[in-house]
């Protein structure tokens, strides 16, 4: 998802100017089919949406925002949607920007990662109320300070893995239960930016700025294996998802078009998902399915997950950013963003994609 990647003032602002803005738009590739967005259900919500948490339990979506990257200035929002009607039922407004999400139904807690203060909020999901911060950076100064950008929520050992896009990347690890920051693990590279959790196997995956997927133990986050995905190339990998059952992991370099699908035992490259430069990617293992948001090419793809085949391609007005899953996996939801001069004048919308309609038109 597009999140700030930061770093040190004496190095740069926000890396690869913010990522996105980097995103190269090649010729044009062939779809099976292009829908407008307005075909589906648009709604404006706010400034500076960001990631998306799906509440299967209540059928309800939360995104977070910051209407500005001024930490002076501006708080943090999270709103609160019908997942069905995409209506605001609530406006939670908490003390630091809201970039990521993490959600945890089973005890109510939503997890938002503070990417400019490195640091996690936790609220509580039944009544909107800003419970805690969890601070992880050590230091808020200069070289020393290493921002949050990716979060997974691991419910089944009540733990929340964070990264950071430092230039000396890391990964925190939050113990839910207490509340705290039990370990940092450190020696992960440039830029740790994607997570993708995998219990069946025990793992967490992380991706980084030098091209690297790295592989930990769930249990002791010791480091199993690290691969370079592409030795002869550069690639700045940026989101990661996992199809668990095929021990694929689907990834974005925002630099390069195509989506990788690599291996996660061998890491080695198995397929090139052929769209343009790509900036989020979700698999969806009841459709077998995987979604693509191509942020400044203004569309969201669409790929048949057994024939890496484009089924369509969603054209949108704004800037597509991050994607969520409903629990039955029949809806798509995607932030869509205004540029950024425009962030603190224009709102940002959700479009929820009916992905059962997806192919009707054509029969």
């Amino acid at each position: 998802m597009e999140l700030p990647l930061y770093q040190p003032v004496s190095k740069r602002i926000i890396s690869r100017q913010a990522i996105a803005s980097l995103i190269l738009l090649l010729p044009c590739y062939s779809y099976a089919a292009e829908i407008p967005a307005s075909t589906f259900l648009t709604k404006t919500v706010g400034h500076g949406l960001y990631e998306l948490s799906f509440d299967g339990d209540k059928q309800r979506l939360f995104a977070a925002s910051s209407p500005s990257f001024d930490r002076e200035k501006s708080r943090g929002v999270v709103y609160q949607l019908n997942a069905a009607t995409l209506n605001t039922e609530a406006e939670i407004k908490i003390s630091r920007l809201a970039f990521a999400t993490a959600l945890d139904e089973e005890n109510q807690r939503l997890y938002i990662g503070n990417t400019l203060d490195g640091s996690v909020t936790v609220i509580d999901t039944e009544t909107g109320k800003e419970l805690s911060i969890i601070q992880l950076s050590e230091s808020r100064q200069g070289d020393r300070f290493k921002p949050t950008r990716e979060m997974v929520f691991d419910r089944k050992n009540h733990r929340l893995y964070v990264s950071s896009s430092a230039e000396k990347g890391v990964l925190w690890v939050i113990d839910t239960a207490a509340g705290e920051k039990i370990n940092t693990v450190e020696g992960l590279g440039n830029s740790v930016t994607g997570i993708a959790l995998d219990l069946t196997r025990n793992s967490i995956y992380l991706v980084n700025g030098s091209g690297e997927m790295i592989t930990l133990d769930a249990q002791n986050y010791k480091i199993k294996k690290r691969l370079t995905v592409e030795p002869d190339k550069k690639h700045f990998l940026l989101n990661i998802s996992l199809d668990e059952k095929k021990g694929r992991a689907f990834i974005t370099d925002p630099d390069v078009a195509g989506v990788l699908v690599v291996d996660v035992t061998s890491g080695k490259i198995v397929q090139r998902i052929d769209v343009i430069n790509s900036l989020a990617v979700l698999f969806n293992p009841l459709r077998n399915e995987i979604y693509i948001s191509h942020r400044n090419a203004k569309r969201i793809s669409i790929v048949d997950s057994e024939t890496y085949r484009v089924k369509a391609a969603i054209t949108t007005a704004l800037l597509p950013n991050s994607l969520a899953v409903s629990a039955d996996g029949n809806s798509l939801y995607t932030s869509v963003k205004q540029p950024k001069e425009e962030m603190s004048t224009r709102q940002d919308d959700i479009i929820k994609i009916d992905l059962t309609a997806i192919g009707k038109e054509d029969k």
